[in-house]
This record gives structure tokens, C-alpha cells and sequence, in this order.
């Protein structure tokens, strides 16, 4: 019986050196990473030159949208997808998913983003799971501070913790549930029966709209809590409102809050969790009009792109790229 080919896919957008650190990650895995797909939102900070100059890949001349064999590292073979603009995780995750059916033969596909990297033998503790689950994931790390979870998680009392120990010590080895995509590994018939990743969602959220319809296919994806992944911890600010009691994401970027007002209001609305967009609306409504002292241009910015949410309408970001 031929071995299992396991093909890792990594959407990068100026990270080299992140990159760099998470693509020698995968070729280093004691389970060995059949091939690498490399999907990069057409970076525009040295990150393929920086490949070149490490021996990782041969050209940096490739052509746009058009998957391209890039090199050989350790018996891994590597591809370059070159996308002619940026698009976003999203549109990264969906193109490298279709390159990979059409031109490798490959069992099992790894998804991660170039920020994070994989323990080295993250891939084979993964192996040991994936038939049973069709999609399972690594728990993930605090890249600065090892031991802590990169994003909080709650236990089976509803509380959240970032305590690695006393996750495990609630649930076991395997959650449930998942925070994908930071080192999923999903079979082929999985990716063929859901599809891809909706590229419309250019940041957040695709991951989840792709979890969920997943589940819908019959899958069961789970975090298996002895594969370990370092990533960093959520990047998004939380301000306190309501004096403290209630944190909620901001960001000073538009596009950001357009794709996450956006983005999460159309997830809430397909998959069963209306309940949760007026919920949000009040919450923000604090944020801009009381913590933010009456903040009208952000306020109607995010009722926008709720409304976009509604409508299925994913083009306002395009106005802040």
C-alpha cells in the first residue's frame, strides 16, 4: 500500500521571516510532508527572494495565478501560487485548495497561515486521529509564552481560560470543537465534499463558515490536545465597556471592522445563531457611541457592514485596500 500523502497549504502576505520560520517547520516534521503548497497574496516585502536566498525555492519570476513547481527541500516538494493582487486569506486558502485537487495526489491537506508554526511532530500525532475524525487540529500556543493558549477557551463550567493544563484537565485529549486554521489537517473526501474555502470573506470568519459547513457534510472536527501548535495570541484589541464587564474586538483599521462586522453577522444569520446580532449591535452601540463619546462615522460604518452581512454583499472592504 502506498504511504499517505499528507500536502501542507500556507497563505502568506508580508511575513517573510514568520514565513520562513513556519515553512522549515513543516519540512522538519518526522511525519513527512509529501509536498507545500505556497499561496502569496502578492507580497511585496522580499518574501520569495528571502526563500530563494535560504535554498527553499529555485525562481522568484512566477507567473500570476498559476500554481508552479518552486523547488525541493528534504524530499518535500514546494509550490508557489503567485496571486496578482491580495486576496486575503480567504481567496489565499480557496486558490490553494483548488491547485492542490488539480495537480497534486495528495490524502490529506494541512492548512496554516505563515505566522504560526507546527511542533515537529505535530503532523504524525495528527495522523493518528484524522480517519477517525476527517478533520482534527493541533491545540494552539501562545508563540511567546508556551504553556498558555494563543486564544481563550471554555471549559465545561463556560468560563474561558488560556491555562493549557487546565483545559486538558477538563476535556482530555480531544475537544470537540476547533479554532481553525492554525494547523488543521482535513482528509481529501472532506475537501471534496464541502468545497473550499469561500473566498469572499477576505478576512475572518472563513474559517468558520468552512467548520461549519463541514459539520453539515457529517464531519466532526475536533482538536486533538497532544499535537501542538505555536501561533500568537489574538491580535485584535478588546476594549472594556460596561464598565469592564463585556470586552468586544476593535480595531482602528476599516477594513478589519468592515470584514469582522461583516463577515460574523453573515455567519450568525446561516448557522443558527441569530440571537447573537443584536446582541452585538447593543454592544457596539456602547463601544462607538458611549466608550468612543459619540463616535457617529464608526458607528455607521459598522451598521453597514452588518447590513452587508444580511445582504450577502462582501464587496465594501475593497474600499480600504
Amino acid at each position: 500500500m502506498d504511504p499517505k500523502k499528507v500536502s501542507a497549504l500556507i497563505v502568506t502576505y508580508n511575513r517573510k521571516n514568520a514565513l520562513l520560520r513556519c515553512l522549515k517547520a513543516v519540512i522538519a516534521q518526522t511525519f513527512k510532508v509529501d509536498s507545500v503548497i505556497l499561496v502569496d497574496n502578492a507580497s511585496s516585502d522580499g518574501t520569495l527572494e528571502l526563500l530563494q536566498e535560504e535554498g527553499l525555492i529555485n525562481r522568484t519570476d512566477f507567473p500570476a495565478d498559476v500554481p508552479v513547481p518552486a523547488g525541493n527541500a528534504e524530499g518535500t516538494k514546494i509550490f508557489v501560487l503567485r496571486k496578482q493582487s491580495n486576496t486575503g486569506g480567504s481567496g489565499g486558502f480557496s486558490a490553494g485548495m483548488k491547485a492542490a485537487d488539480e495537480m497534486l495526489a495528495y490524502d490529506y491537506l494541512w492548512l496554516m497561515d505563515d505566522d504560526g508554526y507546527p511542533d515537529r511532530s505535530c503532523l504524525k500525532k495528527l495522523m493518528c486521529k484524522i480517519d477517525a475524525y476527517g478533520y482534527v487540529m493541533p491545540v494552539s500556543f501562545d508563540i511567546n509564552a508556551p504553556g498558555r493558549l494563543s486564544c481563550p477557551i471554555r471549559k465545561k463550567n463556560g468560563r474561558k481560560t488560556t491555562d493549557f493544563r487546565a483545559l486538558y484537565a477538563d476535556y482530555g485529549e480531544i475537544l470537540h470543537f476547533v479554532t481553525p486554521f492554525n494547523g488543521a489537517l482535513l482528509t481529501k473526501e472532506c475537501v471534496r465534499k464541502t468545497g473550499y474555502i469561500d473566498p469572499k470573506f477576505f478576512l475572518w470568519g472563513d474559517e468558520y463558515d468552512h467548520c461549519y459547513r463541514c459539520r453539515q457534510q457529517g464531519y466532526n472536527p475536533v482538536t486533538y490536545l497532544r499535537a501542538r501548535f505555536f501561533h500568537p495570541s489574538d491580535g485584535l484589541p478588546l476594549i472594556p465597556i460596561l464598565g469592564g464587564l463585556i470586552r468586544v474586538p476593535y480595531t482602528e483599521s476599516k477594513l478589519r471592522m468592515v470584514c469582522l462586522a461583516r463577515n460574523y453577522t453573515y455567519i450568525y444569520l446561516h448557522y443558527g445563531q441569530q440571537y447573537r446580532i443584536p446582541l452585538k449591535l447593543l454592544l457596539y452601540a456602547w463601544l462607538f457611541l458611549v466608550k468612543r463619546r459619540g463616535d457617529m462615522d464608526g458607528f455607521l460604518l459598522y451598521l453597514a457592514s452588518v447590513s452587508d452581512g444580511f445582504r450577502g454583499d462582501f464587496t465594501r472592504h475593497l474600499n480600504y485596500l
